[in-house]
This record gives structure tokens, C-alpha cells and sequence, in this order.
């Protein structure tokens, strides 16, 4: 049940980390925030890097040391930290897409948690 809940918020994930850290990227520049930049490429590097993994036939769970619910936290982390930026900065493009982010992370890692549970079946 809950993996097919991750199947298909996966593409929507995929699109909020890229889009919304490529938006952050160039917002950031134009309004000079280096914190909402950083943020940008970090959201970027976190929805691309398990992708590049795959490609390459690396594990990511044994480069990075660190389990994937914790992994998606981070990823959450870093919108937090960009809607926070942008609510200090009263830039309201930074603070909702920051907010948009941290929410799509924290449901990313309850699903993916919820996932990983004994009786879902379907991804393992």
C-alpha cells in the first residue's frame, strides 16, 4: 500500500528537488542570498545524486554512511533552511518554495519510513 504511495510521489519529488532548487539558485542570485543559493544546489544534489548512484551500479547507503529516512530529513532540512532565509530577507519566493520543499521532504521520509515497514511487499 505505501509503496505505491512512494511510487507515485516519487516523480513529484523528483520535480520539487530539481525545479525548486534550480529556483532557488537563480533567485538567490538575483536577490543575493548565498544561504538560499547553498540551499538551491544542496536540494539539487540530493534528488540527482541517488540517480547518478544507480547509473554508476554504486549503493548510496555505502558511500554515504547515513539510512535513506535520514537522507530525505536532510533534504527537508535544507528547504527549511531556505524558507527560513527568505522569511528573515521578507522574500516571498525564497520562503515558499523553501516551505514547499521542507514539507515535500518531511512526507518524502514518512512515506519512504512507512515504506520500509515489514508488510509492505511491493518494492523489495
Amino acid at each position: 500500500m505505501f509503496s505505491i504511495i512512494w511510487m507515485l510521489f516519487m516523480p513529484l519529488l523528483m520535480l520539487c528537488g530539481i525545479a525548486g532548487g534550480i529556483f532557488l539558485v537563480v533567485t538567490g542570485i538575483i536577490h543575493r542570498k548565498f544561504l538560499a543559493i547553498l540551499m538551491g544546489i544542496i536540494c539539487c544534489s540530493f534528488v540527482i545524486m541517488p540517480f547518478i548512484f544507480l547509473n554508476k551500479g554504486i549503493n548510496g547507503e555505502d558511500v554515504l554512511h547515513i539510512p535513506a529516512v535520514l537522507y530525505w530529513m536532510l533534504f527537508s532540512l535544507a528547504g527549511l533552511l531556505a524558507g527560513i532565509n527568505g522569511a528573515r530577507s521578507k522574500i516571498k519566493s525564497i520562503r515558499n518554495m523553501g516551505f514547499i520543499i521542507f514539507s515535500l521532504g518531511l512526507f518524502a521520509a514518512i512515506c519512504y519510513q512507512l515504506m520500509s515497514m515489514p508488510d509492505s511487499y511491493f518494492i523489495r
